[in-house]
């Protein structure tokens, strides 16, 4: 379906308000959903799991997952998914800077 876009990211987190603090090992993916029955999931998952203070469920969307690789240089920087986010493209500050200064 066109509109399956999103995916449903549980586990557990050091701090649970910070989907970025997930420990991998925990880490479950389930879907593709729609984003109405994403929420239903996630919304099952944290019910299910209301005793677990550091369990979480996160909606994402599975086209726009967001990670921290550097589409330039390949490299896991924070500042990626801050790009992200205030200008819409995956690039680090370092290679964001070598594009301001050297445009090709």
């Amino acid at each position: 379906m066109e509109n399956d876009g999103f995916i449903v990211i549980e586990g557990i987190h050091k701090n649970p308000n910070n989907i970025d603090t997930l420990d991998h090992k925990t880490k479950t993916v389930h879907g593709p959903f729609d984003k109405k029955k994403a929420e239903e999931v996630a919304r099952g998952l944290i019910q299910k799991n209301i005793d677990n203070f550091y369990h979480r469920a996160w909606v994402v969307n599975k086209i726009s997952e967001i990670n921290n690789i550097c589409e330039e240089c390949k490299k896991e920087d924070t500042s990626v998914k801050q790009n992200l986010i205030m200008h819409s493209y995956k690039i680090c500050n370092s290679c964001n800077l070598s594009k301001t200064i050297f445009p090709i």
